[in-house]
C-alpha cells in the first residue's frame, strides 16, 4: 500500500512538472501594442522576435501593459518580463 502511494505521488509529482514545461498559445493583443514594441524592437531580429514571442505567451495584455505602466511611473520591471527577455538574450547574443 504504502508503495503504491510513493509511486502515486512521484507521478503526480512529474505530471505537474511537466504540465509547466513549454509555452502556451500567445495571448491577443492588440495590434498596436506589437507596432509599440517593434518601435523599440524590430521582430525581424531574432532576440526581439523571441522576446515578443515570450511576453505574449506569458503576460496578457493588460498584465503587460500594466508592466509597461509601472515601469514609466516607477522604474520597476516585471519580473516576467525580465524573465522573457533574459530567456531570448541567452539564446540569441548579439
Amino acid at each position: 500500500m504504502r508503495r503504491g502511494l510513493i509511486a502515486l505521488s512521484c507521478a503526480m509529482i512529474g505530471a505537474f512538472a511537466l504540465a509547466g514545461c513549454g509555452a502556451g498559445e500567445p495571448n491577443e493583443y492588440p495590434a498596436d501594442a506589437r507596432t509599440q514594441f517593434e518601435s523599440s524592437c524590430p521582430l525581424q531580429d531574432e532576440m526581439c522576435a523571441c522576446t515578443w514571442d515570450r511576453l505574449t505567451r506569458t503576460l496578457s495584455y493588460d498584465e503587460y501593459d500594466a508592466a509597461l505602466e509601472r515601469f514609466a511611473r516607477e522604474g520597476l520591471m516585471d519580473p516576467r518580463v525580465t524573465r522573457a527577455r533574459s530567456y531570448c538574450l541567452e539564446r540569441h547574443p548579439s
